[in-house]
């Protein structure tokens, strides 16, 4: 799978150009105007700083030294409205608190007057690339509402995505009995090199934000198949879902990486999935319990769905969210809690599995009060290979 990041035309990038002697600065504008970019001129920082919130710039360069304000001064004050776009500074008079404090506001590039027609261009059209590279990382972890994505953006964020899943690998954590000491399973868990989305959340917004979210989940679910074939005997894999997952072919049919696997795997819907979602996963299960899948509804006490995600999905397990396990050996009212959340799914008869036991503290005070099923460092980190646990 490969992408490459597609760059706009460059009579699509806007550059502002800042420098207070009018000679030098209608030679950068014709140099940049020539290889087609669009270019404003601007002989004050100030008067630049008043047009920005009405025009949007790829790239901005800017002497440093001018009366009224700096090109350092005007780098810090563009800093506290916008982050991502590029800014290269100019000087004839470098010096090194210059230098340093160019770099301390994120200018991209320091040159050095004159510059070369040649390297001017080319400082410019890599500013500009990695401003949009910047941008769509941004909106990639933000994972806001946008409805549409332009054709630039896609561009980028799908080569950012592509490099992404060239890293994405699995780890597993143990689950264990705390009653028995023995081994119960383990839980999948995704990581990823690219450091953007090193959580399973920021990597699924921004694959959403180009419907590349079932490209994602193929390639972990693979990554997954790949590597249990070392899974011991009579151990059960969790491996966590996304409920529409179910109705896009992901999990069943001849094309499910998993459903190989489905006597041993736990499907975890997390309670925080929106009961539309839910309620989409709910009419896939006969087929998912037909394969062979069973179900855990993960995050158990935090989401919104309240009681209905039980009565939809009548879960094999539920998953205890850490925040419930933190400071369950010392603090009284997170102990009730714990103890309310057991008496409730005891009631319902579905087992329990404790997330996040960090210490021995938390493991002792959960067989004190009956838990049997838990998972969480203290019985092992997560690891490449499955590793046995630690009681």
């Amino acid at each position: 799978m490969t992408a490459a990041i597609q760059p706009l035309p460059t009579s699509n990038r806007r550059v502002l150009v800042i420098d207070d002697e009018p000679a030098v600065l209608k030679v950068i504008g014709l140099v940049l105007q020539r290889r087609g970019f669009a270019v404003d001129t601007m002989s004050s920082a100030k008067a630049a700083l008043a047009q920005l919130p009405h025009q949007k710039y790829h790239a901005i360069l800017s002497d440093i030294i001018m009366p009224e304000m700096t090109g350092v001064e005007f780098l810090r004050e563009l800093r506290r409205h916008d982050l991502d776009v590029p800014v290269i500074l100019m000087t004839a008079g470098p010096t090194l608190d210059s230098a340093i404090s160019a770099i301390e506001y994120g200018a991209q590039q320091y040159l050095l007057k004159p510059v070369e027609p040649d390297e001017l261009v080319k400082a410019v059209g890599r500013a500009v690339a990695l401003g949009e590279l910047a941008r769509a990382k941004r909106d990639a972890l933000s994972g806001g509402p946008k409805k549409t994505v332009s054709l630039n953006e896609r561009a980028d964020l799908e080569a950012i995505l592509t490099r992404a899943f060239d890293t994405i690998r699995v780890v597993f954590q143990p689950v264990v009995s705390i009653k028995n000491n023995t081994l119960f399973g383990y839980e999948a868990l995704m990581r990823c090199e690219e450091t953007l989305f090193s959580s399973y959340g920021s990597l699924l917004a921004a694959a959403d934000r180009v419907a590349w979210r079932p490209l994602m989940a193929r390639t972990i679910y693979q990554r997954i198949a790949q590597s249990c074939t070392e899974l011991p005997d009579g151990a059960m894999l969790f491996v966590n879902v996304h409920p529409f997952d179910a109705q896009e072919g992901l999990l069943t049919g001849a094309e499910s990486p998993l459903e190989p696997l489905a006597r041993s795997i736990v499907l975890d819907i997390s309670d925080k999935a929106p009961r539309m979602q839910i309620d989409s996963f709910a009419n896939s299960l006969p087929a998912l319990r037909g394969a062979g899948f069973r179900i855990a509804v993960d995050d158990v006490g935090t989401g919104s769905s309240g009681m209905t995600v039980f009565s939809k999905l009548q879960p094999d397990y539920v998953k205890l969210d850490g925040a419930f396990v933190a400071g369950i050996a010392s603090d009284a009212a997170a102990s009730r809690m714990a103890r309310g959340m057991y008496a409730f799914c005891r009631e319902l008869e579905v087992p329990v599995i404790a997330e996040g036991v960090e210490t021995r503290a938390e493991r002792d005070a959960l067989a004190s009060m009956g838990a049997d099923l838990a998972q969480g460092n203290v019985f092992g980190a997560p690891a490449a290979e499955f590793a046995p646990p630690t009681f």
